[in-house]
């Protein structure tokens, strides 16, 4: 309530990643932004010093310097798989409501700019192809894979309209073990 009586709506408050969770994973070359991550892979890395590329390349002609690999839902999955790589203990279960989410705008501008500053850091290795630092820098494609389960993001089918509008893109794939079928549908009909 306002000093004049009038009731204040208080804002929904963006689901964040525990500080403790960030802290590892920033120390683990990842880049954190409120419910979201990126990183660069190792077949990344391996491309910008010429020594390999994903099989999304091989198979598909992706350049993988060029490819982006995120999660809308980094820490988030509703499973606890014994067989999963991620450490359990990194990972919250809970219910991704709208209201408590980023829009899909916000997530991928300050994601982009978590990737940048973790490209940035290769451009001191004279190893590093310089030109395909520059070309990372401005992704044309999309892996929605990185951890968590990116289909708990209930702004997922925007989130795919809004990369599928940016000029450069070229592919978005999204990796999901299948446990949120309404969204699956969602997208499908979308």
């Amino acid at each position: 309530m306002s000093c004049s009586g009038e009731v204040v709506e208080k804002e929904p408050e963006l689901i964040q990643i525990r500080p403790s969770i960030v802290k590892q994973l920033k120390k683990a070359k990842y880049g954190v932004a409120d419910h979201s991550t990126v990183g660069l892979c190792h077949w990344t890395k391996k491309s910008f010093k010429n020594e390999g590329s994903c099989y999304k390349h091989k198979f598909y002609g992706i350049s993988t310097h060029s490819c982006m690999e995120f999660s809308p839902a980094g820490m988030y999955c509703e499973n606890r798989c014994i067989y999963c790589w991620r450490p359990m203990e990194f990972y919250d279960s809970m219910e991704m409501k709208p209201q408590n989410v980023a829009e899909p705008e916000e997530i991928m501008t300050k994601l982009m700019a978590e990737r940048r500053k973790l490209i940035m850091g290769h451009y001191g290795d004279p190893n590093q192809d310089k030109k395909k630092l520059d070309e990372s820098l401005l992704p044309n494609h999309y892996a929605i894979s990185l951890s968590g389960e990116p289909t708990m993001y209930p702004k997922l089918p925007e989130l795919i309209k809004y990369l599928k509008s940016l000029e450069a893109t070229k592919s978005i794939f999204l990796v999901t073990n299948g446990q949120e079928p309404d969204m699956i549908q969602k997208l499908q009909d979308e």
